[in-house]
Order: C-alpha cells, then structure tokens, then sequence
C-alpha cells in the first residue's frame, strides 16, 4: 500500500510491450525530449526537399492569361496579319520614294512589335521576360506594352494621312481605290492599334493607378481593387459603351471627312473660275460647310459635358438633333449624284459611319425618355388592372448617367 504508483509488479504482458521495454518509459523527461528530438530531427528532413518541391511546382505551372490580356490578343493577331499583308501589298507596287519609304518603315515597326507581343502571349512561359509581360500580378508588362501602343499610334497618326492621300496614289487616286490590300489593311491596323491602346487606358484608370481618380477603390473584403458602384463614387463604363466615346468616335469621323473633302476640293481646282460650275465642286463646297458645322457641334458638346452644366443633358440632345440633320444632308451631298464621296474610298466610309454614329446618339439621348413613357402606359394599360405588372423591362437608371458625357 506504501509503495509509489509508478512500481507495479512484473507480468510477461508487460515484457512483450514495447512501451514497456523502452529504457525511457517512466521517464517522463527523456520522453519529452526525446520525441521534440524526433520531431526536430523529421522538422529538417521533410521542410528543405518539401520547399524545394514547391518552389519548382510553381515554377513549371503555365501562366493563365488575365481577361485583360484576352481581351487585346486577338487585336494584336489581327495587327500581325494586317501589317504582314500591308508590307507586301507596298512592296510589289510602283518604285519607292520618300513617302513609301516612310511608308515602309512603318509598316516595319508595326510587324515587329505585334510580333512581339503576339509572342510573348502565345509563349508566355519560354522565359522570364514573357512571363513579367503577360502576368497579371506585374505592371511591368502593361505599362511597356502602353509604350509600344502609343509609339505605334503616333506613327500611324503621321503616316495614315500618307498613305491615303490621293496626290500621292499610294492607296487610293483622285477617284477610286488603286490598292485595295493596303487600303483595307491600313485602316484595320489603326483600328487595332485604337482598340489596344483604348483599353490599355482603360485599366490604367479602372486599376489601383485609377484610385487617385475616383475610378476604383480597394474592397476590404477581397483585397482587390473593384469597379461597381457599391465601391466607387462614380459609375464606370467603358469609354466606348458611353455617349461620350461616341461623341468622340464621331468628331474623329468628321476629321476624316472634313479632310477627304478638302483633297477633292483641291485635287479638282475648284477654286478657278472655269470650274466655279462644275456640279462636284459645287457639292463639295457643301461638304466642307457641312463637315465643318458638324465639327463645331461635336467639340461644343464635349466641352459643354466636360463641365458638367446641369443643362448639359438638354443640350445634348438638341446638339444630337442638329448633328444627325447635319448628317443627313451631307451623306446626301456627298454620296448621292455626282458628290465628292459617290465612289467607294475613305469619304464615302467616312460620311456613311457619320450619319450611323448621330442616329445611334440621338436615340441614345431619347432612350430614357421613351423607355419611362412606354412603362408608364404599360402600366396604365394592363390586361389584368395591375399597374405594377408592365410589359416593357427598362433597366435601373441612375441619375447620374443620364448624361454620360
């Protein structure tokens, strides 16, 4: 009975036990460190080869392009074609001058940097440098392919007008196309080019860089930098998916159409006195006011939205209205009978994607309106006496879109 509990009497149970036959059983201590001297010893051998695994897991596995990036590849693809397909179609035509070799090089520059890019997004994991460019986390990679993009826009700002000038015959003559590959594809490259580095500008406002803006805060929840109004004191949208970008989309048609209009005014001397009753001069004289009171209307509403007046909207569209009228009576100066812009070429383009880019604003512009009347006499109208139950769906409208330029 005296005896301490740690003694008990011997049994061949006891002998078979391992625990038992452990020189550290009953010693609490020596079992203590003995098993954090096993666990330390296991602590070494399982992290080095175990870490090192997961550093080359993660090494070998294939970069997931970013919606960013899926969005602007096929743009870059296109523009590796259409550069490719431009540089021939120059190549196989009359002698090189100064123009066609500015021309060239160009052209040069635009394939090797959509090569490029195209690359590093097809390849992204070949080396280091590709992956910095395509990855999502670094913004290495969008701020060079910005650089790139904007390079490539001046250029083709300079050399475009080169290309389709009618005095130089390179693409297109007095009155027709001469090369229709290099005309089509010109245009398609400065599309591409528009498209990319619109939406490069695009995230660098949305993103962290757009905080400072307002355009986008950081969600506490998921530590990402979000663009919903829940979050953000303005509501976002793309440049093109607003009235505002269309505005814009239309001052630069009107560009084109002001300068088309101009060539033809000089290329058929319209200012001598013999041809003072020519009938294309005398539409083209037309054209040119017609373009220009469409120019003024365009600047005055992007000036008139860009201070935010508390009339802005109603101006809108009465600036909408007088646009499209503007519009309507030159596409039918230009394109119809003998105008400047009857034959296929940049004016004829220019003036037809003019009147579709006025209509498109002015229904824009009245679109609320007739959506909250079409809901309120469908509501007063309803079969079944419910005025809640209407038929025409009208989508949330918040108050401070309605003008959006």
């Amino acid at each position: 009975m005296s005896s301490s509990p740690r003694r008990s009497t011997p049994d061949a149970s006891f002998d078979s036990d391992p625990a038992m036959s452990d020189p550290s059983f009953g010693n609490e201590e020596a079992m203590d460190s003995g098993a954090m001297q096993d666990i330390a010893i296991s602590g070494e051998i399982a992290v080095d080869p175990g870490g090192a695994q997961a550093d080359q897991a993660a090494s070998s596995e294939p970069t997931v392009l970013d919606k960013s990036v899926l969005r602007r590849y096929p743009a870059w693809i296109t523009l590796v074609v259409a550069s490719a397909i431009a540089y021939a179609s120059l190549a196989v035509e009359m002698p090189s001058s100064n123009s066609r070799i500015f021309c060239f090089a160009i052209l040069g520059i635009t394939l090797v940097f959509s090569i490029g890019v195209s690359g590093c997004f097809i390849a992204p994991d070949c080396n280091a440098c590709t992956k910095a460019f395509v990855s999502s986390g670094s913004s290495t990679g969008r701020f060079v392919e910005l650089v790139l993009s904007m390079i490539m826009f001046i250029l083709w700002c300079i050399g475009l007008p080169i290309i389709m000038d009618p005095t130089r015959g390179i693409a297109i003559g007095l009155t027709q196309i001469v090369n229709a590959n290099l005309y089509v594809t010109s245009w398609i490259c400065f599309a591409a080019i528009i498209f990319v580095l619109g939406d490069l500008m695009g995230d660098l406002f949305a993103g962290p860089q757009g905080s400072a803006y307002g355009l986008s805060q950081l969600d506490p929840q998921t530590g990402e930098y979000v663009v919903t109004p829940a979050f953000t004191p303005v509501h976002y949208q793309r440049l093109w998916d607003t009235r505002r970008g269309k505005w814009f989309a239309l001052a630069a048609i009107t560009g084109i159409a002001l300068s088309g209009t101009v060539r033809t005014y000089q290329a058929f001397a319209c200012g001598k006195e013999n041809m003072q009753s020519n009938a294309t001069c005398k539409d083209t004289k037309v054209a040119i006011a017609m373009n220009v009171l469409g120019g003024i209307f365009c600047l005055s509403i992007l000036g008139l939205g860009s201070m935010a007046s508390p009339l802005s909207e109603f101006v809108e569209k009465i600036g909408a209205i007088c646009t499209t009228v503007v519009w309507t009576v030159g596409l039918a100066v230009i394109t119809f009978g003998a105008g400047p812009g009857h034959s296929l070429g940049n004016l004829f383009f220019a003036t037809w994607g003019g009147f579709y880019v006025s209509i498109m604003i002015t229904a824009d512009c009245y679109r609320d309106e007739i959506t909250r009347r079409a809901q309120a006499l469908s509501g007063q109208t309803s079969p079944f006496g419910n005025p809640n139950s209407t038929q025409v769906e009208m989508p949330e409208v918040h108050n401070e879109e309605d003008n959006d330029i």
